[in-house]
């Protein structure tokens, strides 16, 4: 998935590549392909994240942000595991965003944003994820701190990435300041170490 990729001076990024005219390689430009491979590589990561969301028990019209959506799959996820919320998806991908809106999914919106400049006021959202996003993003430290931004009191935001590729708690805290809670689990709960992912997890307080 993408999210802080940037066109400058005629070439682009596109899904962490970077080629002329920020035309993707591969299943990275065509959107229907990227979502069939996504899904079968990702699609228990999919479900967990959206188990996640549904255990939240969130009121009806609670707003969920999905950053780096690619084609959509994510929220859809979301949608269908906890009905009723409002959830908006960014992701700096045309391409996506269009292939994204396709498929009506009542309560999901797509936009194509940035997350280093999310289009939202403070304290819109009670929950933002992003799914395997993170390792794009140009300027991770900005891109965390329109996420806590953007975060109400009491919210959650999850950021699901490779373990590597998460900043420690460390350079987090001391980007963001104080007022946020941070946590980086190398490994999600209820899953084998040879599991790769990890997440990182910021709540205000």
């Amino acid at each position: 998935m993408t999210d802080t990729d940037h066109h400058q001076h005629g070439r682009g990024r596109l899904h962490g590549r970077l080629t002329p005219h920020g035309h993707g390689m591969g299943p990275m430009n065509d959107p229907g392909r990227y979502e069939r491979v996504s899904g079968h590589l990702s699609g228990r990561l999919y479900r967990r994240v959206a188990r996640d969301v549904a255990a939240l028990r969130l009121p009806a019209g609670a707003r969920v942000l999905d950053v780096g959506t690619g084609p959509g799959t994510m929220p859809r996820r979301i949608a269908e595991s906890a009905p009723g919320l409002r959830i908006d998806a960014i992701d700096v991908s045309r391409e996506m965003i269009g292939w994204a809106q396709q498929r009506a999914t009542p309560g999901v919106t797509f936009a194509v944003a940035d997350v280093a400049e999310l289009p939202w006021p403070d304290a819109t959202f009670d929950v933002v994820v992003s799914t395997l996003s993170q390792h794009h993003w140009a300027d991770v430290d900005a891109g965390l701190r329109e996420v806590r931004r953007v975060l109400r009191p009491g919210g959650h935001a999850w950021v699901y990435d490779v373990r590597w590729a998460l900043p420690q708690e460390e350079s987090v805290t001391a980007s963001l300041g104080t007022g946020t809670s941070v946590v980086r689990e190398r490994r999600l709960a209820r899953t084998s170490w040879l599991n790769p992912v990890g997440r990182l997890v910021l709540r205000p307080v």
